[in-house]
C-alpha cells in the first residue's frame, strides 16, 4: 500500500477482511493522507478510499471498489490465543513488497503510552517501517492482530500488535464512517528525577516537567509554562483530573482516557507554589 499527503509519500500493509472492498490497516499509515492506492498484484494498483479510523487502537479501515479476488483473512478465536504460539507476519517492510517473517507470540494485553490500554501484543517476527497495518498470523492463517510498531526496548524487543479483539470490537463503527482521535495537550515534557529537579532547582522530585509548550496549542492557549534553560524551570504536571502524574508514560496513559474537547484539571508546581490550571484538550496532529 501507498500513500501520499501533499508531496510525502508512504509505504504500508493493509489486508483485506471481506470480499466486497473492506481492508484494514494500522490508523497512523492513513489517517492524514491524502492519498491512498493498494497493490494487489505486481503493477496493478487500485485506490482506496479511508473510511475510518481510531487513533487510540491505531486501527483504520479502507474500501475499494469492486469485488476482491485476493483472499480474505479471518480473525482468530480469543479465547485460543497462547503465547508461545508460532506466528507469522506478512507486510512490505521498506517498500519491499508481501515479505513474511516468523517468530513467537511473546506477550499479550500490553499497554503502549498514549493509546488504549491492556490492548496489544508483542511477537518475536521482525517488522520495519512498511509493516505496519499488516496481519499477524496464527498457524491456521487467522489473524491475531494488526502491526503498529517496533519495540528496541531492551529485553522487550520485537514487533507490536493491536490485538485481534480489540479490532473486531471496532470494526463495526469504523465501517460507519466513524473517526475517534487522540487527546492532546501540546506539550514537549520529560520525567522529573531527582537528578533534574536538583539541576533545575525544582521543587518536587516527581511529574512531568513541560520543556516545551506548542504555540496556540491546548497548553498554550491554557497558561501552562515551559522550561527556560538559562531562566526560570517549567511547570511540572502533578496530577490530572485528581489521579497522579509521576512520569512521562502515565501523563500519555491518562490522556489516552479522555477525548479532544474534553476540560481537565491539571496540578501543576509553578515556582514555589502548586496551582490547578483547566485545559481544553486538543486533537493530537
Amino acid at each position: 500500500m501507498r500513500t501520499g499527503q501533499d508531496d510525502r509519500v508512504g509505504t504500508g500493509t493493509a489486508f483485506a477482511v471481506s470480499r466486497d472492498g473492506w481492508l484494514v490497516t494500522a490508523a497512523h499509515v492513513v489517517r492524514r493522507a491524502d492519498r491512498i492506492a493498494v497493490e494487489f498484484e505486481p503493477g496493478r494498483q487500485v485506490p482506496a478510499r479511508l473510511v475510518g479510523y481510531d487513533a487510540r487502537r491505531d486501527v483504520a479501515v479502507l474500501r475499494v471498489g469492486g469485488a476482491l479476488s485476493p483472499g480474505v483473512l479471518h480473525f482468530a478465536d480469543p479465547s485460543a490465543l497462547q503465547v508461545g504460539e508460532p506466528v507469522a507476519v506478512i507486510g512490505n517492510p521498506r517498500g519491499r513488497p508481501k515479505v513474511l517473517t516468523t517468530g513467537v507470540l511473546l506477550d499479550v494485553g500490553l499497554t503502549l503510552p498514549g493509546l488504549l490500554p491492556g490492548i496489544f501484543i508483542r511477537v518475536s517476527a521482525a517488522v520495519a517501517p512498511g509493516s505496519s497495518g499488516g496481519p499477524v498470523l496464527n498457524g491456521r492463517g487467522e489473524v491475531l492482530g494488526v502491526v503498529v510498531a517496533v519495540s528496541a526496548r531492551p529485553g522487550a524487543e520485537g514487533g507490536l500488535a493491536v490485538g485481534g479483539p480489540a479490532v473486531v470490537q471496532a470494526l463495526p463503527s469504523l465501517m460507519a464512517g466513524t473517526r475517534v482521535e487522540r487527546a492532546w495537550l501540546g506539550i514537549l515534557g520529560t520525567t522529573v528525577t531527582p537528578e533534574l529537579a536538583r539541576e533545575r532547582g525544582l521543587m518536587v522530585s516527581r511529574g512531568v516537567l513541560v520543556v516545551e509548550v506548542v504555540p496556540d496549542g491546548p497548553a498554550d492557549r491554557a497558561g501552562l509554562r515551559g522550561d527556560a534553560a538559562n531562566g526560570a524551570p517549567g511547570d511540572v504536571i502533578l496530577s490530572l483530573a485528581g489521579r497522579a502524574v509521576d512520569t512521562m508514560e502515565d501523563l500519555l496513559n491518562l490522556l489516552a482516557e479522555r477525548e479532544p474537547g474534553e476540560r481537565v484539571r491539571l496540578r501543576v508546581a509553578r515556582g514555589g507554589s502548586v496551582v490547578d490550571v483547566d485545559v481544553v484538550l486538543g486533537v493530537r496532529p
